[in-house]
């Protein structure tokens, strides 16, 4: 991303349909000119035209999503967005034709002794999960995504005389008033009551059209293709189930400990589960700074925590580079997005006046500096970023590393907030193992009932969560809560990738608190890699431990303990 004066205002970038015929023609001489090249120039010339091209795709096909999720009513970009559920699926396979040719092509040994070997890590993991036989099943399956998106970001709750989507009900589920909080737990728990048919079928056909995609592709199940499509290239399923193991006997037990604590401070009898996103009698703490000027706010966390005025989040969000707020017809959820033709991301979330906005806008904005600091890491499109365990880290760490800042956002209150967060924090990570032991179950098993799945959820919330009181409320004691989770639908096996990440965070808040430049210097060096490696290589490389080393989680369980005085 250049300087001020090089940035374009978001609004005079126009969206371009990309050229399906045009970019299958490029992909056929591409390949062509592969097989023949005899040195690493001539590989890389024609290569250079294919990145560039799939640059230019990838560009429309992030700007399309974020016009369309910034108003999902825009007719013109819905349908956009059905051209790329289309066609993902045939670019995919086109890309992984060229991506195969370049493994075999005569220049291959050269041009790894130059650049390196992960794109040909990427070049083989994608040879093995697209492939000719599955574009249906990939077209079928991003259909199903879009569905799950449109209906969650059409979600309409009627609440305190309002009408209410599911980011600006959120307040009311976190209310000091426990008549309130248990009302809106009511209203939002009807509404996926009364669309549970629709979502069990929308996910049975997920795993149904996943299962037959991986039986295609030779594997004995979805799970293993989910792993390929994770790029888990040096840590395997077997790994995974150790680190839950480890959460289970490391973070649970902390986690019950907060329940207590938090049963005691609101003064009842007894938790229920409307009483759990209220962790204080006073309520959650909120930012003190207004909605509308997050922005300011974050650009002056930016400028603080790296010494830079103007940061990169004052530029992005001077040219119009970042939505930060709810409102009606705005899709669901956070994220950042790049945009490779012009080296600059996009933040996208939806401020509610609630605690999560503060760690939202500065976890994206984690994304995007890395976004940034990787631009030109690698000449392969396909290795600027890391894998997404790694990304997450990118994101975590900047959350806890902001503690010493927070009284930008919280005044006096910024202790609470730190509380607040690192309590947050320890709940998450058996939620994140309990949603990725529930894929495994599923994937493992696609031939069970919607009822069954159902009984999964309800025990794994049994060995996680085992605090967990739903009295006679239907949607959750069946075992349903699940279905509020978009990742279980769109991204499976996306979710553990938080919980590693998360350890990874927690070493460098705990270095921050004795010396912030060293680990800002550990943070900066993995931000820079980009994606030249794997999530071990580069965390080694970056002098952060294993979350898959069972020392590492015992003493980041350790220094939390301390931190929140359990």
């Amino acid at each position: 991303m250049g300087g001020e004066h090089s940035l374009p205002d978001f609004s005079s970038i126009k969206y371009t349909r990309p050229d399906i015929g045009a970019y299958t023609e490029l992909v056929k001489d591409v390949r062509l000119r592969l097989m023949t090249a005899q040195t690493a120039e001539q590989a890389m010339e024609a290569m250079n035209e294919y990145e560039d091209a799939m640059s230019s795709f990838d560009t429309a096909y992030a700007l399309c999503t974020v016009l369309h999720d910034l108003d999902t009513s825009n007719e013109f970009y819905t349908a956009e967005n059905d051209f790329f559920d289309e066609n993902l699926a045939m670019v995919s396979e086109l890309s992984s034709a060229v991506l195969s040719t370049l493994l075999t092509c005569p220049a291959a040994d050269k041009i790894r002794e130059k650049y390196g070997d992960m794109i040909f890590r990427k070049a083989q993991n994608t040879r093995e999960t697209i492939s000719k036989e599955i574009l249906d099943e990939l077209a079928e399956e991003a259909s199903l995504e879009s569905e799950y998106g449109q209906l969650q970001s059409e979600a309409e709750i009627e609440f305190a005389g309002k009408k209410l989507n599911l980011s600006l009900l959120q307040p009311y589920l976190q209310s000091t008033d426990r008549n309130t909080r248990k009302a809106a737990h009511k209203a939002l728990d009807d509404y996926y009551m009364s669309r549970k048919e629709t979502f069990d079928r929308i996910y049975d056909d997920m795993v149904r059209v996943r299962t037959q995609a991986a039986k295609k592709l030779g594997y004995s199940s979805f799970t293993e293709l989910g792993y390929k499509r994770m790029e888990r290239y040096d840590y395997t399923r077997s790994d995974v189930e150790a680190f839950r193991a480890d959460i289970l006997k490391y973070i649970v037990p902390i986690t019950s400990q907060i329940r207590k604590l938090q049963q005691e401070r609101l003064g009842v009898d007894e938790l229920k589960f409307y009483d759990l996103p209220c962790l204080f009698k006073n309520g959650n703490p909120v930012p003190k700074v207004k909605k509308d000027t997050y922005e300011k706010a974050a650009g002056e966390y930016f400028r603080k925590m790296f010494g830079k005025d103007p940061s990169f989040f004052d530029l992005l969000s001077k040219h119009g580079f970042t939505d930060l707020l709810s409102r009606p017809n705005k899709s669901t959820g956070g994220y950042c997005l790049y945009l490779e033709d012009y080296g600059i991301p996009y933040i996208f979330m939806n401020g509610n006046g609630t605690f999560d906005d503060v760690a939202t806008v500065v976890h994206e904005g984690g994304h995007a500096y890395a976004a940034i600091q990787s631009a030109e890491s690698s000449p392969f499109v396909e290795c600027l970023s890391p894998t997404l365990e790694t990304c997450e880290i990118h994101s975590t760490a900047m959350e806890y590393m902001s503690y010493p800042y927070m009284d930008i956002f919280y005044g006096e209150k910024a202790s609470s907030y730190c509380e607040m967060h690192m309590t947050e924090g320890m709940l998450f990570l058996p939620y994140g193992c309990m949603v990725d032991e529930f894929q495994h179950t599923v994937y493992d098993n696609p031939d069970m009932t919607p009822d069954e799945r159902h009984g999964v959820w309800k025990a794994l919330e049994e060995k996680y969560q085992p605090f967990i009181r739903y009295e006679d409320e239907p949607f959750h004691a069946m075992g349903g809560a699940w279905m509020k989770k978009d990742h279980i639908f769109t991204t499976p096996f996306y979710y553990i990738d938080y919980c590693l990440s998360q350890i990874c965070a927690l070493e460098l808040w705990d270095e921050s608190k004795l010396d912030m430049g060293a680990a800002l210097e550990k943070y900066n060096l993995l931000c820079a890699a980009g994606g030249s490696d794997t999530f071990r290589n580069l965390i080694k490389s970056a002098g952060i431990g294993s979350p898959f080393d069972t020392d590492v989680i015992k003493r980041v369980a350790y220094e939390c303990c301390k931190f929140l005085e359990l």
